[in-house]
């Protein structure tokens, strides 16, 4: 499809999805080399997600936001599936360890922290724009891994799923959530827009 070859090419996606395989890869080299434990390291595994999702960020937006919104394409679904193929990229490498000797951890557990981050990293882009939108992930990983932990049922368990186990239902469910309201909030709100010139600084 030609709309497809020039939105990959515009968005830069290979470059982007090339160093975000990159960044797993590297990290599970690292802790093969290193260590002789066979799952890393719970806040390393939370690091290597945002690593691998951190290149993909920049292509949520374009270098001119002006031209989405004068053309008679239906964006929204674009958007969306757009979001869900950087939450693939990044599941990919993380779940392919499950098959070595160094793994980052239960693959449900992975599922939930891809998928919320990714969440996250929509509801960034639409509501600070796509310069701004690595905050809100990684604010929310680095005060739960300082502060979470072992909690107790209820609205704890929602608030820290980042760090719950993998067989908690409520943290899957905080997890799906908020993969839901970025999908939504970025395929119907994208901003702030930038101008070209803006975009041209920017590179």
């Amino acid at each position: 499809m030609t709309w497809l070859r020039l939105y990959v090419r515009s968005r830069r996606l290979p470059v982007a999805i090339v160093l975000s395989l990159a960044a797993a890869v590297l990290s599970w080299a690292g802790w093969s080399m290193f260590s002789d434990v066979p799952e890393i390291n719970r806040g390393l595994a939370l690091f290597t997600i945002l690593a691998a999702l951190a290149p993909m960020i920049s292509t949520l937006g374009g270098d001119d936001d002006s031209l989405e919104s004068g053309t008679a394409l239906l964006w929204p679904p674009r958007r969306a599936l757009h979001l869900l193929a950087i939450a693939a990229v990044a599941a990919v490498p993380v779940l392919a360890s499950r098959a070595t000797g160094a793994s980052f951890g239960p693959p449900e557990e992975m599922l939930r922290d891809v998928a919320g981050l990714t969440g996250l990293i929509g509801l960034g882009a639409a509501l600070l724009g796509t310069r701004m939108a690595w905050q809100l992930p990684i604010c929310w990983t680095v005060i739960q891994l300082i502060i979470g932990g072992a909690s107790s049922p209820g609205w704890r368990e929602s608030l820290f799923w980042l760090v719950e186990p993998a067989e908690s239902e409520v943290a899957a469910t905080t997890a799906a959530v908020l993969l839901a309201a970025g999908l939504l909030t970025y395929a119907w709100r994208v901003g702030p827009r930038r101008a070209p010139a803006e975009a041209a600084l920017g590179q």
